[in-house]
């Protein structure tokens, strides 16, 4: 999907330095090549989202539910720091 193409298909632009899904490989080089328009339609089977602001609903499945860390940290001072252990305290068996 390129950004300013107002479509919801597919059309073959004449791409070079400074856009968008086009790396030259001379300079002056430019190429035709086929782009996705950036209208969301039904066609589309995957769309990649960031959620940037957090509303006042929750969205369902989503938003709802707090994961929990996986992993936990590895450095020693990181360990003190989330199991409230002073200096003395050996973080090896952590």
């Amino acid at each position: 999907m390129k950004q300013g193409v107002l479509t919801h298909g597919r059309v073959r632009l004449l791409l070079s330095k400074g856009h968008s899904c086009y790396t030259p490989r001379r300079t002056g080089e430019r190429k035709r090549k086929s782009v996705r328009g950036c209208i969301v339609d039904a066609n589309l089977s995957v769309l990649n989202l960031v959620i940037v602001k957090k509303g006042e609903k929750d969205i369902p499945g989503l938003t709802d539910t707090t994961v929990p860390r996986r992993l936990g940290p590895k450095r020693a001072s990181r360990i003190r720091k989330l199991f409230n252990l002073s200096k003395e305290d050996d973080v090896r068996q952590m």
